[in-house]
Formats: structure tokens, sequence, C-alpha cells
């Protein structure tokens, strides 16, 4: 059961009541907390890391506190970070993985991820797949995914061709459902509208060192089998320069939400990133229409996303994120038509390899015909956040 909690004595504990275990297979060894303090990971001590397996995770906890204390406790349309001044554990994520070499050689691989949590409300695919796995009647807010599932190939065709097939990730947006590689613990308006996982199977190829392409056919935005013949494709294109330190990329996703009716869902995004020495910015601008999404109607909406990070030392970053999202016809976001504008500043401090502290503090206005904020009473709010995690 949740508990209601007082977010000021709290504030300075939440730190140190996470756990984050490292996603990657190549530096669990190095940077995860088991590691750091027997010399050994568990790949290591199940003997798998001999076949090229590894075993990881991780879980994200924290607390984010609305200074208008609304009675229902609910900082929405924020998602994820939705509830105000109670400790919540966010994201604990396992996973075993067993990722392709690309070589010169055929290779096989794969992927699967168990998540608990409080995020998983989010990242559950429609159909029979993970949706009643627990029931949130007993466990309120917190709830069971299996966010990726799958099988990769890789094939030694012209510079290497890699297939997943499965259950995955989807290749739209900047921000991740994985909490750890985002610099902010909340998200945009633009990450909750976006796609999170898609089923089915993803091509991808490296055309030369700066171009890359993803070709896929899926069931859908965030559905396993709801409606299993209404098919999309997702793709995507790359592009990247290492003495310059830029990338574009644009990839989107079309097709059909429903088999048996016309609702041709389409989603894009385009994002540029630029390195400046310690300093990086990020642009993105998404876009999404919807036909029959509202009584008949058809349903549009964009936005665009700035990011600003500065990397002052191995130990400490500061961000700013500023966004403007339009919900054209209140699909969205249920407020009706609205512009929703969001002012984000952030601090990351890792005081070890395994450790990472995220305070933050988020300005949400919306200029709407329903009051979106404080049960529908406030069409602004202020949140204080703060989250930590931990490398296993």
């Amino acid at each position: 059961m949740t508990r209601h909690l007082n977010f000021r004595p709290l504030f300075g504990a939440c730190a140190l009541m996470v756990l984050h275990f490292t996603a990657s297979a190549d530096d669990t060894a190095s940077t995860g907390l088991i590691a750091a303090l027997t010399g050994r990971d568990a790949s290591n001590w199940t003997r798998l890391q001999a076949y090229g397996v590894n075993l990881g995770g991780w879980a994200t906890a924290g607390i984010h506190y609305n200074t208008d204390d609304p009675d229902d406790h609910n900082n929405g349309p924020v998602s994820m970070t939705d509830r105000s001044g109670e400790f919540h554990l966010y994201q604990l994520n396992l996973f075993i993985e067993k990722a392709v070499t690309k070589t010169a050689n055929w290779d096989v691989g794969g992927r699967f991820d168990f998540m608990f949590g409080t995020d998983t409300r989010y990242t559950q695919a429609s159909g029979h797949w993970d949706m009643d796995l627990i029931s949130g009647r007993d466990l309120r807010f917190y709830r069971i995914a299996l966010p990726q599932a799958y099988v990769e190939v890789f094939a030694p065709i012209g510079n290497g061709l890699s297939a997943k097939l499965g259950h995955f990730y989807t290749i739209i947006g900047y921000e991740s459902v994985p909490s750890s590689p985002n610099f902010f613990s909340s998200h945009t308006y633009s990450f909750k509208s976006s796609p999170f996982t898609t089923t089915g199977a993803l091509f991808s190829y490296a055309l030369d060192e700066q171009w890359s392409l993803n070709l896929g056919a899926v069931t859908g935005a965030d559905n396993f089998d709801r409606d299993f013949g209404a098919w999309s494709h997702m793709s995507g294109l790359t592009w990247s320069n290492a003495d310059t330190g830029t990338s574009i990329s644009f990839s989107v996703l079309q097709g059909d939400v429903y088999e048996h009716h016309s609702s041709e869902l389409v989603y894009y995004s385009a994002i540029l990133q630029q390195n400046f020495g310690r300093w990086r910015y990020v642009l993105q601008h998404d876009g999404g229409s919807q036909v029959h999404a509202v009584q008949g109607k058809n349903a549009d909406w964009h936005s665009i996303v700035h990011y600003l990070i500065y990397q002052a030392s191995d130990a400490w970053g500061l961000g700013l994120r500023g966004e403007w999202f339009r919900d054209d016809d209140g699909f969205r976001y249920s407020a009706g038509a609205a512009n929703y504008y969001a002012l984000t500043a952030g601090l990351n401090w890792k005081p070890e390899n395994w450790l990472t502290i995220r305070p933050e503090i988020r300005y949400d206005r919306a200029q709407a015909q329903l009051a979106p904020f404080d049960g529908g009473h406030r069409h602004d709010q202020v949140l204080l956040g703060l989250d930590a995690v931990i490398q296993f």
C-alpha cells in the first residue's frame, strides 16, 4: 500500500532509498555497486559471462512535491512522477541480455526485461502481454511490465545488418523509459504522448560511418496483440559527425490503431544534438495525428523541446529544459484545446561511479479550456523533485 508522506523530512533522505542496476553490458563490472564492493558482478557469479550473457537491472525511487498540495496528491498531467508528497519506487528493472557481436560472423542474441514500480502503468502493452500480471487493487499505483522480450540476429551483410524480433522499446523520441539515461527525473509532455514500446520486427543497418537506417513492421504504439491485424511501419534515419559532435535523427511510426475501422496514427520525432566541449544542446520537435480520435474527429498535437546540459565535472552536471506542447483537440491531456509550457532546472550529482542523485525544480503552465492542474482548479503548478539511482 502506498504511504502518504510529508515531503520535507523525506527530501534529504530519499536519495539513500533506491537501487539502480546498470543496464549496460559493457560497463557493469566497473561501475556497479556489487562489483565495487566484491569485485564480481552477477554474470560472473552465475558463470554466464563466459557465454556473453549479462544479468543486471536498475531501480529508481524518489519523491515529487507539488507546492499547491493538491487534495488528490496528483501532479497530472505530468506523467510518471505524477504523485505529490509520496515516496515511490518508480522502477525496479531486471534483465538478462546477450548482446550480438557485430563482426564478420553471424550472431544471435536477445534480451528480456522485467519491470516493477509506478512507472509501469505507462509502459504496459495492450493485449495479452503484461496488462494483468498483478492487480492494481492490491498495490494501488504499482504494476508489473515486461517492456522488452526479443531475439536479435546480426548478419554480416554489407556493413552489417541486425534485426530485433519480438517486443522492444520504440525508436521514437529523445527521452527513454529506462530512467537512468535521462538527465531529469520528470518527463516532458512530448514523452508521455509518444509511443513507448512496439511489437514486431525492426531492422538496423549502417549505411556508412555517418548514416544509419532503421526499418520496422510493428503492431502499433504500446500494443501487443489487442488489434493484431492493425500493423504499422516504424522507420528512422540518423546522421552523426564525430568530428563536430553533431547528430540529426528523424523517426516515424505510422499505421492504424484499430483493426476494424479507420484510425490511422502518425507520430514523428526530429532530434538535433550538438556537443560544445562540456556543453550539450538538444532540440526536439515531435508531431502526431490520429484519425477519428475524438468523437469521430481527427486529433493533432505537436511540440518543441530544448535541452541544455553542462557537465561541470565527472561528479556534477547542470541542466535546463524548456518545452511547448500544443494539444489541438484535447486528445492527449483531456483539458480541451491547450498549450502546455514547462521549464525544468536540475542537477546531477555523482559522488560515486554507482550513485547519481537528481534534484530538480519544475514550473508548468497551461493555456487551456479546462484547468488541468490541482484537480481542475489551477492553470499552473510548481514541482520540487528528488530521486537517486545506484548502479548495482
